[in-house]
């Protein structure tokens, strides 16, 4: 290999080298110069290199859907064939010198990153190529390395070890762009959605509203909406939930009286807590018994005390 490229090498140093004479023999003055840091062949005159603050380039920010990628090649004194074509996803980017380095542009994701030796003259841009998996936003360095055979050697490097070697470069001017500038934004797959978990009743509750009324009255006063709002608590804790509130009454006066009061007086419940505490309508029912489930005896007073009561059952909405 290593006499291939260095064949390679003359055959084509050489009749450059012959032309060039002619051209100065034809002309009387050279039509191409190298001198110093510029380059002119005839009337084109270009900088080939030149000194950079590379912690400026490197403080830009990159786009989100773009990735910057830093070379840089090591300081030898090999042959000009051996310059390192750097190629990014079958693109040829820069013919990187020695002891210089150059910054690129490309897109998020898998790149296809190698470096050739100028010398081969092949064309192969995938010439031992290596995979990489890019972020966006995020830089990346490589250390390019061409021994006199045109053999390449391209390793991915830390920042750490990167600015060091940096800070003896100077940035490559002269290099051609290739990589497509509009990168398609990065398919972003967003986490799935966690429904929460709503909780269940297990089994019916029944709640003592508590809620007194004065005698004959429907009214429920102020004084008791702090044990409505109990009930209004446990409903949004389990929002599945629909609510049957029930009146009773003790046995004085007659049946038909006490059904209609009962029933006065658990309309007024679930009004509170309609109004009140913005239960939906459609979650309460409302029933009044008057005196015909009673609890304890309406012979005395503590039993007809008992009687009087307003109670909630709370239990799971059936499926329709």
């Amino acid at each position: 290999m290593e006499r291939v490229f260095k064949n390679m090498t003359a055959a084509i140093v050489l009749p450059a080298l012959l032309l060039s004479l002619s051209a100065c023999a034809m002309t009387g003055h050279s039509s191409v110069d190298n001198e110093g840091d510029s380059r002119r062949v005839g009337n084109v005159t270009w900088n080939n290199q030149a000194d950079t603050d590379f912690q400026k380039i490197l403080a830009a920010n990159v786009d989100t859907d773009e990735t910057r990628l830093v070379f840089i090649r090591k300081n030898d004194d090999d042959v000009e064939q051996t310059s390192a074509n750097v190629s990014i996803n079958n693109r040829f980017q820069v013919s990187l010198h020695p002891g210089n380095y150059t910054v690129v542009n490309s897109c998020v994701g898998t790149n296809q990153v190698s470096a050739h030796a100028t010398g081969f003259k092949d064309n192969d841009l995938l010439a031992d190529k290596k995979d990489y998996q890019l972020v966006g936003g995020q830089t990346y360095f490589f250390y390019v390395d061409m021994d006199d055979t045109g053999k390449s050697k391209l390793d991915q490097i830390t920042a750490e070890s990167a600015l060091p070697l940096l800070d003896a470069k100077r940035y490559q001017t002269h290099q051609i762009s290739r990589v497509v500038p509009n990168c398609p934004a990065p398919v972003v797959t967003p986490p799935p959605i966690v429904q929460p978990t709503v909780p269940v009743l297990a089994e019916k509750v029944t709640i003592e509203l508590e809620v007194l009324f004065e005698t004959d009255k429907s009214i429920v006063r102020p004084e008791y909406y702090s044990k409505v709002s109990e009930l209004a608590a446990f409903m949004v804790k389990y929002p599945n939930t629909v609510v049957t509130i029930e009146g009773h009454t003790d046995s004085r006066a007659s049946d038909s009286y006490n059904q209609a009061l009962s029933q006065r007086r658990v309309d007024a419940v679930k009004e509170v807590l309609i109004t009140q505490f913005s239960v939906a309508p459609e979650r309460l029912t409302a029933i009044g018994y008057g005196e015909s489930q009673p609890r304890a005896s309406n012979d005395n007073a503590e039993g007809r005390q008992l009687n009087r009561r307003v109670v909630a059952v709370v239990e799971e909405r059936t499926s329709s």
